[in-house]
């Protein structure tokens, strides 16, 4: 919570998939799915794991280990095809309690801004799916192709901010169920670094990260914040 010393929060910067959605992990599904199909060999879990939370451009190119752009393209678009494929079987919802903790942040001038792994051509379809509109539910949608790279780099952090014209990162809330969403947010160096226990790693496995907070979601971070209700 703030004190009389320190400035208030005034952006939570939050993933999608695992933090702010509930979509049954079906991303990692058809990543393994696409990289696998394309190499003919299995990914283990723990190869998979360590690009859980990154940009999914990335994740192929580091699953397919020795390829070429083109080669890389292919499996990137097979995958999103089978991502959305399984998003329309399967349409994606909200964590509970998250579209009432939005309402409660942007009602005491906190400004959300989801950032993601997933390029623009995943996670426009998937918020028209669970029907969050920017500006009215959110203040920005930042994704990995807008960035050189994704976690754990900070540049999905620092777009966020710069969306909305937050400057300093003592304002920052960062917030993600993936080791690479809290070494994101110690890297851009931002007050809270919260884990959430939503998504695809359990509370020891997030515990052993630069972390603030481990919350059991997303939707209690008005309390942690000190916001109240409406």
């Amino acid at each position: 919570m703030t004190t009389v010393n320190e400035p208030r929060i005034a952006l939570v910067a939050l993933d999608i998939a695992g933090t702010t959605v509930d979509e049954g992990g079906a991303v990692y599904v058809a990543l393994r799915s696409a990289v696998e199909y394309h190499t003919g060999s299995p990914i283990t879990d723990d190869e998979l794991n360590r690009w859980k939370g990154t940009g999914k451009r990335q994740a192929i190119a580091g699953l397919l280990g020795q390829a070429t752009e083109a080669e890389i393209d292919a499996v990137e678009a097979a995958f999103i095809g089978l991502l959305l494929d399984a998003y329309r079987s399967g349409p994606p919802v909200p964590v509970p309690g998250i579209v009432d903790a939005f309402a409660v942040l942007r009602a005491h001038d906190v400004k959300i801004v989801l950032q993601t792994g997933y390029s623009r051509a995943i996670a426009g379809p998937l918020l028209e799916q669970v029907g969050w509109r920017v500006g009215r539910d959110i203040d920005a949608v930042i994704t990995s192709d807008q960035v050189e790279k994704s976690r754990p780099a900070p540049y999905l952090i620092f777009r966020a901010m710069e969306s909305v014209g937050v400057q300093s990162v003592s304002e920052v809330l960062v917030a993600g169920d993936t080791p690479n969403d809290l070494r994101a947010g110690a890297n851009a160096g931002v007050r809270f670094v919260a884990g959430v226990l939503t998504g695809a790693y359990d509370a020891a496995s997030l515990r052993r990260e630069p972390h603030t907070h481990i919350l059991t979601s997303a939707a209690t971070i008005p309390e942690v914040l000190g916001c109240g209700s409406r």
